[in-house]
């Protein structure tokens, strides 16, 4: 049966004519209003000076972190004359106290944050966010991309939208940071086939590189979760789905912790960091003295820094927390759906990490883990993906943005 002939039976072809119709008009209401502010933003554009030595920052985290943080701590700490700003969500004002001295915010969408977009020498992003609300940039201007992965196994992904601002990314970029052969690959295939790379590794990734940053953050960690000195950590930390499916599964954490205990000696504690899109799920979990919610901590790289171990699913912290050379594991209970869906770029089996697909499975990879044919199959897959992480990102990206202020780079 046809639906209008559906609806004549119901007696309700009206209502759904006349809902429709609000509908139709509806929408066009708003591609008005989208038309109108563009053309209002373009005209912001438009107008006055862009300041060389002011730099725009934006993350798709919202939050001061990822590569950017890393770039401007050490621009900071070079103490020259620089003038950043960092986009946030609106009304987000506790995003603001995470901001060090120097670090200017700017409420993310309004006019204001055009105006300092459209003034700034240098833009700074780790994502599409430079680009998201379709504004121009003009010649002046040098647009740097960090992107927020490393070497990771999921496939990049994303609607219509998204692709055709990821295409208008690759047109605006003037550079894009990379950390290998993998990544670069990767990169001219999925949207940047014109944009020059910077092989200067990760600036994120720098503190796995540095004795004395480790362990900072280790004491920092241990500190923020009230935990002795002696402790080792357990790092749990899935990524979420694109349909919304829980990026988290039940774990029996207190089995693994005595596990861990049993295998590695010691006494630990697991900390649990659900992916910024799944953390209302936390309220699953049963946190106490040993297990400990880590969605709150501002640094993800200090917490990977501070884990003696760590264990996710298909999430790209896996290829910076390879860089240390300690036990990872991955947890898949739903191996088969998410390799379906988005994809891999490679076999999940090539990883050097051990797989488990439930908890029985997970104790027994802990328990036979072998640590001298880990660590082989790590240098082994660090050679094959090409990575030349060394240490030195942030200082390089400093160098660069400094040249470009000084006008020695064209």
């Amino acid at each position: 049966m046809g639906k209008v002939k559906r609806f004549l039976i119901q007696g309700t072809f009206f209502y759904h004519i006349n809902n429709r119709i609000s509908k139709t008009f509806k929408g066009i209401r708003k591609g008005i209003d989208n038309a109108i502010a563009l053309s209002i933003r373009k005209m912001i554009y438009g107008k006055g000076e862009v300041v060389p030595n002011k730099i725009f920052v934006m993350t798709f985290e919202n939050s001061y972190t990822c590569n950017p943080k890393y770039i401007v701590e050490e621009l900071l700490r070079r103490d020259q004359d620089l003038d950043i700003v960092w986009a946030i969500p609106v009304k987000k004002t506790k995003f603001k106290y995470n901001f060090p001295r120097g670090v200017r915010t700017v409420d993310r969408g309004t006019m204001e944050m055009f105006e300092e977009q459209a003034s700034a020498g240098i833009w700074i992003d780790n994502a599409l966010n430079c680009v998201w609300y379709g504004l121009p940039k003009k010649k002046q201007q040098v647009y740097i991309n960090t992107w927020h992965g490393s070497m990771g196994i999921k496939r990049l992904n994303g609607n219509f939208k998204w692709r055709r601002r990821a295409a208008r990314c690759n047109r605006l970029t003037d550079y894009c940071i990379t950390n290998s052969t993998f990544e670069e690959e990767v990169f001219r295939t999925e949207f940047w086939p014109d944009v020059e790379f910077l092989k200067y590794g990760h600036a994120r990734n720098d503190i796995f590189f540095d004795d004395e940053r480790i362990a900072e953050a280790k004491k920092a960690v241990l500190d923020k979760y009230d935990l002795p000195e002696e402790t080792k950590i357990f790092l749990y930390a899935p990524t979420f789905r694109d349909d919304g499916r829980g990026g988290f599964f039940n774990v029996d954490f207190e089995e693994i912790r005595q596990c861990l205990s049993g295998r590695f000696g010691g006494e630990w504690a697991i900390i649990v960091r659900l992916h910024f899109k799944d953390r209302i799920k936390a309220g699953q979990i049963m946190f106490g003295d040993h297990i400990k919610n880590g969605g709150g901590y501002p640094d993800m790289q200090q917490l990977m820094a501070a884990a003696d171990i760590g264990m996710t699913d298909y999430s790209s912290w896996a290829y910076d927390f390879i860089l240390t050379g300690r036990p990872l594991f991955l947890y898949c209970p739903d191996l088969e759906y998410y390799e379906g869906g988005r994809g891999f770029y490679y076999p999940i089996e090539s990883t050097p990490f051990p797989i488990s697909k439930d908890q029985d499975e997970m104790i027994r990879q802990i328990n036979g883990f072998d640590e001298a044919a880990y660590k082989e199959n790590v240098a082994k897959f660090l050679e094959d993906k090409g990575c030349y992480e060394e240490g030195r990102a942030a200082s390089r990206s400093a160098d660069l943005i400094l040249k470009i202020i000084r006008g020695e780079e064209s």
